[in-house]
């Protein structure tokens, strides 16, 4: 098979998964937000139970930290999926095209490192919280902490992916930083 058939096959798969992962990532988005609308119903509620009702909704804290916990960890997936989590890019933006990609490896590499060992912490936690369950409604802690695997988990996924894009596609990756508008205290919009 001649090398520019498995180069075009490797650009196919590649365009094939970036739309899987834009999809999961949406997914991730769309969960989050149902999520923050529950939410906002469950803190309403209690809110009005206590104040107007003059009753007590004890579930309400515990669905709220839990609704919490895995909103902001989809949603967390999701944004790392489009690197859209805050970032210091000063010494990125300075350095050549070729140190600006070696760094942006670098960059990919130590997060994953990072979010590898959040992980095992994470399953350490499932594990060892299997049989503890929260006081109102008898949950056990490990679905809180699977929140906090499946969104690492997700990120691990992400991570690689760019990693992958990053090593077949090369400095054209990170080239669109030059092009990018800084943000400036001089200037107001």
């Amino acid at each position: 098979m001649p090398p520019s058939f498995i180069i075009f096959g490797i650009i196919i798969m590649l365009d094939r998964i970036d739309r899987l992962e834009t999809r999961v990532a949406r997914l991730f988005e769309l969960v989050a937000v149902v999520m923050m609308l529950i939410l906002v119903g469950v803190i309403a509620w209690s809110v009005f139970g206590r104040q107007v009702l003059r009753i007590s909704v004890p579930w309400s804290e515990e669905i709220g930290a839990g609704l919490l916990a895995w909103m902001v960890m989809l949603g967390s997936a999701a944004a790392w999926s489009r690197r859209r989590h805050i970032a210091i890019d000063v010494l990125l933006r300075r350095v050549g095209l070729t140190a600006r990609w070696i760094l942006s490896i670098f960059i990919e590499l130590a997060s994953l490192s990072l979010f590898v060992i959040i992980f095992a912490g994470a399953a350490g936690m499932m594990r060892s919280s299997a049989h503890m369950a929260t006081t109102a409604l008898g949950i056990s802690y490990t679905w809180l902490y699977l929140a906090l695997a499946l969104g690492v988990g997700a990120m691990i996924v992400f991570s690689l992916l760019h990693l992958v894009r990053l090593l077949i596609r090369g400095r054209a990756m990170v080239a669109d930083l030059d092009a990018g508008l800084e943000w400036s205290t001089s200037t107001s919009s």
